[in-house]
């Protein structure tokens, strides 16, 4: 009996013939079998679910080079790359708290108090349309998801966490 894996070709690379480097200019390169790739681009295809699995490797110009199947399985100094990768990829302050929301002309304006990687408080304004798609809760980790106009992305880690007045802001846009 041949399995789906046998049936299609996922494009799973082989860790063996994989070597993460940080190239000049600080873009993170691959020597992969006999070439070079001095500038790649590292996606989650399952963000949410599996954000160490499964994450297309794409040469500079977009294409495909294949899947990396598992961060985990890589030696401490080449996943450090990737997940430095990643994390810089997917970077997204949390929300601390709600200051206002507003609904004008079919989008939401919000401003937040956010929190970075360096734990710096900042507060920061900004628009979200179609706020059914781009705001987004999480059932199984009770986190949201925020994505605003300009592409930004933000995350409330546990929203049972949120203080009650920055929930009842949020109410209305929680689906």
């Amino acid at each position: 009996m041949t399995t789906i894996n046998q049936q299609m070709d996922l494009g799973i690379l082989d860790i063996k013939d994989l070597t993460f480097y940080t190239a000049e200019g600080g873009f993170t390169g691959l020597k992969h079998k006999d070439k070079d790739y001095r500038h790649i681009i590292l996606r989650r295809i399952m963000p949410i679910e599996h954000p160490m699995e499964y994450i297309s490797i794409a040469d500079h110009d977009n294409k495909e080079i294949g899947i990396l199947r598992d961060v985990n399985t890589l030696a401490a100094d080449q996943r450090k790359i990737v997940e430095t990768e990643l994390d810089n990829r997917y970077y997204s302050p949390q929300v601390m708290e709600v200051l206002s929301v507003q609904d004008k002309l079919g989008y939401v304006y919000m401003e937040m108090k956010l929190k970075n990687k360096q734990n710096k408080i900042y507060n920061k304004s900004c628009a979200i349309k179609d706020v059914s798609r781009n705001i987004r809760t999480l059932p199984q980790s009770n986190s949201v998801l925020i994505f605003d106009v300009d592409g930004n992305r933000y995350t409330i880690p546990k929203i049972d966490d949120m203080d009650k007045h920055s929930l009842k802001k949020l109410d209305a846009y929680l689906f």
